[in-house]
Order: structure tokens, then C-alpha cells, then sequence
């Protein structure tokens, strides 16, 4: 196999980059130049991706920046033939688009889906919640912003440390046939999902925005995997309140929380979705 690699030293450190090793195989690149076409960098005025001999090439691996490289991998996502690979990514590595059977099943989802409030004492088991997360970590964020978080409990054990930390006691009457965190406002759901980001003074709204994308997208996801979700506000108003709890869930104390998404097995199925109408304006 040919490789067309740009010039750069690498400094990869577990999952920390230093540059983008960005990579080219030769005997798959057709020259189309999609790549360069759609590089965010390029498009806000940067000199990142060009074509050089009927090739791309990358101009500066180690500039992370507004006009630098995103992080993105819209390149290796945009190449017909697969042939780029960038930040220790191949084509191969990454999932494929999805079949057209998806804009039948996304709108089913999305009228289908229902708030609960009754979940089975059962765990999702940690392999499946990683998975759900994995694909979450997709999420769009704003010039590709790498600074959202998430916590996630994955227990009913830790959901009582949270409740007792609330109470401000060890809660001794509780055990597992009798939990019930209502009061924390996600009812008796054995698991939370928080996506939370620090603010800053300029891009407020942008962060606020991520951690509300974020929360949208897993709960549609726990939903498609067949679980229950209560999205609640005042449980993240009461978490962000209580700086032991913060300690607990590894929170930072100057992170926003916008949302959390109780889930876990539901203890009811619905059978159909139901029918709600919104105000559309329609501009033409």
C-alpha cells in the first residue's frame, strides 16, 4: 500500500494528540479534492488542507485551531474511496451510513416515545450503557469543542449514596426491593445520564446549547435501545446545589447542568405513540 504522509512528528500519548496525522493511501485516492472542499478550517478562511500533485495535503499537523484542524474527520469522512486517515483513524474503524430505513424509524421513535416514571429494579448492564455513551460522544458541538462531559451512574447502589448525600443521612430503611428515589425527581430510575461543560464569560449559550443537544440525544438513543427516560430539570438544579453530591458524581463545581436523564428498564410498555400538534411557522 502507497501512503502519502504528511510531515510530522508524533507525539500521541494515550488520547492525547499533538498533531493530526493526517495520511493518504495512494492507491485509493481518486484526486477528487472533497476533502479539502469541506475541511471547517479551510471554509472559516485557514490554510489547512490543499491539493498538491493531484493529492491533499495538510499544511500545518499541529495547529488545533478556529482556522486550523477541527478534529473533525470530515475529510475521512467525505473520501468516496476511503483513502484518508486522520488522528490514528482509519475508514475502516468508523461506522458506516446508515440504510434508508432510517427516515421511517427515526419519525416512529420520536411520536413513539413516552416519559416513565414506573422502571423495573433491573440494571442495564454496564456494556450496554457504554455503548449507548460511545455513540452519544457524537453529539455536534460548536466548532467541534471537545470540553462537554458526561457522568453517568450505573448502579442502584450509587444512586442511594446520591439520595442519602440529599437527605443528609444514611437512609438505613432503603434496600433493593425498596429504593425509591422520587424525591431526587427521577422517580425510582436506577440510572442518571448528565452532560454538563464548564462556561465561559463568551460562549455561554454555545455550552448551554451542547449539554441540551447532548441530553436530546440520549434520550432518544436509551429510548431506541428500548429503555424508559425522565428528562428533569429540578434534578439538576437540586445536584448543582449540593457540593457533596458534585464531589461524588465528579462534577466540576463550575460546570452547568442542565438536565438529567433518569433511565432504566420500564416497568410498563406503551403500545402506540400519540398525537400532538405544535404552532409551525412556515417562512416561503
Amino acid at each position: 500500500m502507497l501512503l502519502l504522509e504528511s510531515d510530522y512528528i508524533s507525539y500521541k500519548e494515550g488520547k492525547i494528540l499533538k498533531t493530526a496525522n493526517f495520511k493518504v493511501d495512494l492507491a485509493k485516492c481518486i484526486g477528487c479534492g472533497l476533502c479539502v472542499k469541506v475541511c471547517p478550517g479551510n471554509m472559516v478562511g485557514g490554510n489547512v488542507l490543499l491539493m498538491e500533485n493531484g493529492y491533499p495535503k495538510f499544511v500545518n499537523e499541529g495547529n488545533f485551531s478556529w482556522k486550523g484542524c477541527w478534529k473533525c474527520e470530515h475529510c475521512l469522512a467525505i473520501c468516496p474511496n476511503g483513502a484518508i486517515s486522520i488522528l490514528g483513524i482509519n475508514a475502516d474503524e468508523v461506522s458506516k451510513k446508515p440504510s434508508k430505513s432510517i427516515k421511517e424509524d427515526l419519525p416512529k421513535l420520536m411520536k413513539f416515545r413516552r416519559s416513565c416514571r414506573d422502571f423495573k429494579k433491573e440494571e442495564i448492564a454496564e456494556d450496554i450503557i457504554d455503548e449507548m455513551l460511545e455513540a452519544v460522544s457524537h453529539v455536534p458541538t460548536g466548532g467541534n469543542n471537545h470540553g462537554l462531559e458526561f457522568t453517568v451512574v450505573y448502579t442502584r447502589a450509587a444512586m442511594r449514596h446520591i439520595y442519602e448525600l440529599y437527605k443528609g443521612h444514611q437512609v438505613s430503611l432503603f434496600d433493593e426491593e425498596n429504593d425509591d428515589f422520587s424525591e431526587l425527581r427521577v422517580y425510582d430510575a436506577p440510572h442518571l445520564f448528565i452532560a454538563h461543560k464548564a462556561l465561559s464569560e463568551r460562549f455561554n449559550d454555545g455550552a448551554i446549547t451542547e449539554i441540551n443537544l447532548a441530553t436530546a440525544y440520549f434520550e432518544l438513543l436509551a429510548n431506541a435501545y428500548g429503555f424508559g427516560t425522565i428528562i428533569s430539570t429540578y434534578s439538576a438544579e437540586l445536584l448543582s446545589s449540593n457540593k457533596e453530591i458534585l464531589k461524588f458524581l465528579r462534577i466540576p463545581e463550575n460546570h452547568k447542568i442542565m438536565n438529567v436523564v433518569g433511565f432504566g428498564y420500564p416497568k410498563y410498555q406503551y403500545q402506540r405513540g400519540v398525537k400532538k400538534t405544535k404552532t409551525i411557522n412556515k417562512i416561503k
